[in-house]
């Protein structure tokens, strides 16, 4: 596999956040403890899921189903 030069690859990694807001999305960086972390990517293996975004999501979208219904 070749890499891209840097320009290209900026350019790209802008376009790509870009499609992800025209579809609703907005990046969210964080630290989390290591312990959560291991959660997630065990969680992730199991599932065979090819990020940890999804898995994330989905917690705290259960969480906040939870906290609606309480």
């Amino acid at each position: 596999m070749s890499r891209l030069d840097p320009a290209t690859a900026r350019e790209r990694l802008i376009a790509h956040r870009q499609r992800r807001r025209a579809a609703g999305r907005i990046l969210v960086t964080t630290d989390l403890p290591r312990d959560l972390v291991a959660l997630v990517d065990q969680t992730k293996e199991e599932r065979g899921a090819s990020a940890r975004a999804s898995i994330i999501e989905e917690a705290l979208r259960f969480y906040f189903e939870q906290k609606q219904r309480a």
